[in-house]
């Protein structure tokens, strides 16, 4: 079973009765999957927004784990699968897809996006816009397979060399409450 429009805008509509300020930033999103879930099908023509999932990986000491994808670093992101129920599941899946890690969960409060950012979308995609639905999922640093540190494909990164600076901020926040 895919991620279904309506699943989606219950996540968008419980992350913004946290985040109202974002409301704006998020209505393409929200007004496509509204007509999406109306309507049963898509009749946008291929221009709806993107949708990701992504997972932002902590571990006991604060520590963000951050993929390598050519000379940039960053976190496991990826599309829905047709066997992704939520798109909390698309992030773990993704997580173990490309950092190899498993051993995950979320701490009680945190179950929902901790970030939904919006950006251009690829020039592959076709479409104006990509929304990502960033997850917060906590592990211990041990779990970080040691050939992907060896090859320089991952690595654990401070809190404060994490961008954009909303996402590290919340990250921050999360942190000082957790302890």
């Amino acid at each position: 079973m895919a991620v279904e429009a309506s699943a989606i805008i219950k996540e968008l509509n419980h992350y913004l009765l946290g985040h109202p300020d974002e409301t704006s930033a998020t209505m393409p999103l929200f007004d496509a999957l509204l007509d999406h879930s109306r309507q049963g099908v898509c009749l946008h023509h291929g221009s709806c927004p993107v949708v990701r999932a992504g997972a932002i990986l902590l571990d006991e000491r604060g520590r963000a784990l951050a993929l390598r994808y050519g000379a940039a670093w960053g976190f496991a992101e990826g599309a829905p699968a047709p066997s992704d129920q939520s798109l909390s599941r698309t992030a773990s899946r993704v997580l173990q897809e490309f950092a190899g890690v498993a051993e995950v969960w979320t701490a009680p409060g945190e179950e929902g996006p901790i970030l939904v950012d919006t950006s251009p979308a690829a020039p592959e995609d076709g479409r104006r816009t990509r929304f990502g639905f960033r997850y917060l999922f906590r592990t211990h640093s041990r779990v970080l397979v040691p050939a992907m540190a060896a090859l320089g494909r991952a690595r654990w990164t401070s809190l404060d060399e994490i961008g954009p600076p909303r996402l590290r901020h919340r990250l921050q926040d999360r942190m000082a409450v957790s302890r």
